[in-house]
């Protein structure tokens, strides 16, 4: 069966505790956890005992299981021994994944703190996703996967977000030329039209953190994308939005599992009458 979990994304606002409490609302058996923090408003979880503790406890006590952990971003000036932290106790919480936007232009410096940051994660049991998007270092499917081969590490793989996939130019046909094994996991979501104009990397940053839309509400090529994956590529769902800001997080994720489990019923029905 096919692994869905909530991205962190869709419920940031609700802290990690939240998140792991709506998701267990909701009806998903796994989560994608921010525990790394990247914007102001991001939680420090990791190397604070009472905090780690409350992760701890919510896990054990709602059976959720982390996913993947985000966000390890590779940027001048990296200094990876600083997600050391972060990656213990992701281990501890027996997560399988670290996600990591490119930042660094420089091909060199960064292909470098990239395979350190294989290095540390490796040691922790943890694989490392390299995530392209279009207003990044990093901006298109094919850059990815040029790094990651670049990189020569077995445990470095790709991490296809379908709004990014989409904007950066590509489609499911790209995916058919990459082998299934080194996509390990799916952030998915649908999205409207772009915009008249859509270009600018702000506008791609604010249309990828607040107007997703829930899988299946769309126009993106959901189907196509999931005949072009492994059929147990787990699929996390990244659908922040505005729209549904004012909504309780148990009532995001919610929408979320749902819209998925219809898309995925959907495609299975689908794929039976094709034969």
């Amino acid at each position: 069966m096919t692994i869905v979990s909530l991205a962190a994304l869709t419920v940031l606002d609700a802290g990690p505790a939240g998140h792991i409490e709506a998701a267990h609302s909701a009806g998903f058996a796994y989560a994608g956890l921010r525990l790394q923090p990247l914007l102001p408003s991001d939680e420090t979880i990791a190397g604070l005992v009472a905090r780690e503790q409350q992760i701890l406890a919510l896990l054990d006590a709602t059976g959720i299981k982390p996913l993947e952990i985000g966000v390890f971003p590779i940027k001048p000036g990296l200094n990876v021994e600083n997600y050391g932290p972060v990656l213990n106790f992701s281990h501890r919480i027996g997560a399988r994944f670290i996600t990591c936007p490119i930042e660094d232009t420089n091909k060199a410096r960064r292909l470098e703190s990239f395979v350190r940051l294989c290095e540390l994660a490796e040691t922790c049991g943890l694989e490392t996703l390299v995530e392209f998007n279009p207003y990044s270092g990093c901006k298109s499917l094919s850059e990815a996967l040029e790094f990651v081969e670049a990189s020569g590490r077995p445990d470095a793989r790709l991490l296809i977000d379908v709004l990014h996939l989409a904007r950066s130019g590509g489609s499911p046909d790209d995916l058919r030329s990459v082998d299934p094994a080194l996509v390990a996991l799916v952030h998915l979501c649908d999205a409207n039209p772009p915009p008249e104009g859509l270009s600018s990397e702000e506008e791609l940053r604010r249309e990828s953190r607040t107007a997703r839309l829930y899988p299946g509400e769309g126009v993106l090529w959901l189907d196509e994308l999931l005949d072009a994956i492994a059929p147990d590529t787990p699929l996390s769902i990244e659908a922040p939005s505005a729209a549904h800001a004012h909504l309780p997080a148990a009532e995001r994720a919610k929408r979320a599992l749902q819209a998925t489990r219809t898309l995925l019923t959907r495609h299975a029905e689908r794929a039976a009458k094709r034969g």
